[in-house]
């Protein structure tokens, strides 16, 4: 390692593992304050994340640093707060707006790679490696298996892909090449829709011929390209993806599907049987306290019982339309930026200052409505 390359990772201090992961941590640069990740990787990947350093992508981490270091490849990448796809599916479902806008993010993200002399191909889309932002950013962040496809080999020398995911030729049927990522991009787009693989359900309505196309078994079958996936997507999606799809634009993906019918309430939407449990309680125990409170007037007497209930109904409004603010119910809370801000602190005061509201509110309406019968 040179002195120029030791120095720079003298720059970072380390603060941790990341999600306990010993090959990959977070760090502080000590001069600019900014906070990173450093990955130790196999030297076999200098190439590709040099590639990433010197030709950015949006949909993909900054690359700040890319060193040797003996037998291991020394990576400083971009730090980035949100959840992976697989951890938002735990908490709901997409809508097949969002999922197609992710797809049209990542056909961009992957093109220059694609397009590269030779080409670099991921090999490894699925939804741990797919980061949805807190500010709606679609982020590719794994390329630890990519490999960069060489003209004229039968197939890869070492077959690697995760179960499920992985196109044929990545099991010894052929070379990987770009179509190898657009099979993966398929079963993705169907596991976004059905939170199940092709092979046990296909995805139903506008998106399932483009499923079934990505994931042919001849890579002759499928798009050739991504551009040709995107064009795809982008006709089925002309109707929601709006303005933000043109021209390259860097689409942004709400929190909260937009297209979530009403009737799905919070606890609901994943249909999961244990948040549905869990949700019938809570709303059990805000109907049993609510409708049980004892309320006085100003001398100290129990209110009429016309009146103590319409009190009871206004507090127990109040406390329910906080839960769905809380949880984003068809993405109200995204119209305020306090509650989506990266500190969790300012999040939870937010929460706690939108309880007030709430409850001044439902007050407010009682003393209106006790001014107007009296």
């Amino acid at each position: 390692m040179r002195l120029s390359e030791e120095y720079c990772l003298s720059e970072y201090q380390e603060l941790g593992s990341l999600n306990g992961n010993e090959k990959v941590h977070i760090v502080r640069n000590r001069i600019n304050g900014l906070i990173c990740v450093r990955k130790h990787l196999t030297p076999e990947l200098l190439d590709i994340y040099t590639f990433l350093k010197n030709h950015p992508n949006p949909y993909i981490p900054k690359i700040y640093e890319c060193i040797c270091e003996g037998h291991e490849l020394i990576v400083i990448e971009e730090y980035f707060t949100g959840k992976n796809l697989e951890e938002v599916l735990r908490e709901r479902e997409f809508s097949f707006g969002e999922a197609g806008r992710i797809l049209v993010d990542l056909c961009r993200g992957l093109r220059p790679l694609h397009e590269a002399e030779p080409p670099i191909i991921c090999r490894d889309l699925k939804t741990e490696n797919v980061i949805l932002t807190n500010e709606g950013d679609v982020k590719l962040i794994d390329f630890d298996i990519a490999r960069i496809y060489q003209p004229g080999k039968v197939k890869d020398t070492v077959m690697m892909g995760t179960e499920g995911y992985a196109a044929p030729e990545q099991f010894g049927f052929g070379q990987t090449d770009a179509r190898t990522d657009i099979y993966g991009m398929g079963v993705l787009l169907n596991y976004l829709l059905t939170h199940t693989f092709p092979s046990e359900k296909m995805a139903v309505g506008r998106m399932e011929p483009i499923i079934r196309k990505c994931i042919k078994l001849n890579p002759e079958d499928r798009y050739q390209s991504v551009d040709e996936l995107e064009n795809e997507l982008q006709n089925e999606l002309k109707d929601v993806l709006g303005e933000n799809s043109e021209n390259g634009r860097k689409t942004q993906i709400p929190v909260q599907t937009e297209n979530e019918p009403f009737y799905k309430i919070p606890g609901f939407r994943s249909r999961k049987f244990w948040k549905m449990c869990v949700a019938v309680i809570g709303y059990v125990l805000i109907t049993t306290i609510c409708f049980s409170m004892e309320i006085m007037d100003a001398n100290g007497q129990l209110l009429p019982l016309s009146r103590l209930m319409f009190e009871r109904f206004m507090v127990w409004l109040s406390q329910i339309l906080w839960v769905f603010f809380v949880c984003d119910y068809r993405g109200i809370r995204q119209k305020i930026p306090v509650v989506n801000h990266k500190m969790r602190i300012v999040r939870l005061m937010g929460y706690i200052v939108a309880e007030f509201i709430f409850l001044f509110g439902a007050a407010v309406v009682c003393v209106f409505v006790e001014t107007f019968l009296s």
